[in-house]
C-alpha cells in the first residue's frame, strides 16, 4: 500500500491537468458602446408655502462624567486587590499582618481568668501570642472569638462585584477536627 500512494498522488495531481488540453479559452467579443442620451431637466419652481411649522427642538445638556470616588472599569478587581495589600505591606505592620490567616496553625489557647489568649505559628516558624481584637492576616482580619480549642478571624475581602463581604476563618488546636 506504501508503495502505490505516491503514484496515487501524482495522478491525482496530473489528471485536472490533462483535462484540460486542447481546449482553447474563450475570447470576450467586445459589445457595442451604448449611447449616452442627455436631457435637459427643467427644474420647475417650487410654490412657497404659505404655513410653515415651528418645530421646537429640546436643548440638549452636556453631561460630564465625574470619576471621582469611582473604581477604574477597565482594571482587574485582583489587580485592585494586590495594589490595596501593597500599601499596607509598605506600611510599617507587624508580622502577623504579612501572612495569609490560613497559613497560620493554632499552638495552644490559655485562659487566665479576664479571657483567652492564644499562640499561633507563623510559616516563617515564629510564634505570637494573640488575644481577641488584635488584627491578623494580609486583609486586616480580626480575631472576633478566642475559644478553649479555636480561633476565629473575620477578614473583609472583595468579591467579583467589588463589594467588601466578610470571610470568618476558623483556626482549631487540632487539624483532624476540621
Amino acid at each position: 500500500m506504501r508503495k502505490w500512494m505516491p503514484l496515487i498522488i501524482a495522478l491525482l495531481m496530473i489528471l485536472p491537468l490533462a483535462s484540460c488540453k486542447g481546449k482553447a479559452p474563450k475570447k470576450q467579443i467586445a459589445s457595442p458602446a451604448r449611447k449616452t442620451i442627455s436631457r435637459k431637466v427643467q427644474k420647475k419652481n417650487p410654490t412657497p408655502r404659505t404655513v410653515q411649522k415651528q418645530v421646537s427642538v429640546p436643548e440638549i445638556k452636556q453631561v460630564e462624567y465625574n470619576p471621582a470616588g469611582r473604581r477604574d472599569p477597565f482594571l482587574s478587581i485582583l489587580a485592585l486587590t494586590k495594589q490595596k495589600i501593597e500599601r499596607k505591606r509598605k506600611k510599617n505592620l507587624n508580622p502577623l499582618e504579612n501572612y495569609d490567616v490560613a497559613d497560620f496553625r493554632l499552638l495552644g489557647t490559655i485562659y487566665n481568668g479576664n479571657g483567652y489568649f492564644a499562640s499561633i505559628l507563623l510559616p516563617d516558624g515564629k510564634a505570637f501570642t494573640v488575644k481577641k481584637g488584635m488584627t491578623l492576616g494580609l486583609y486586616g482580619g480580626k480575631i472576633i472569638d478566642l475559644g478553649e480549642d479555636s480561633l476565629t478571624v473575620r477578614e473583609y475581602v472583595m468579591n467579583y462585584r467589588g463589594e467588601l463581604k466578610p470571610k470568618d476563618t476558623v483556626l482549631k488546636l487540632r487539624k483532624e477536627e476540621e
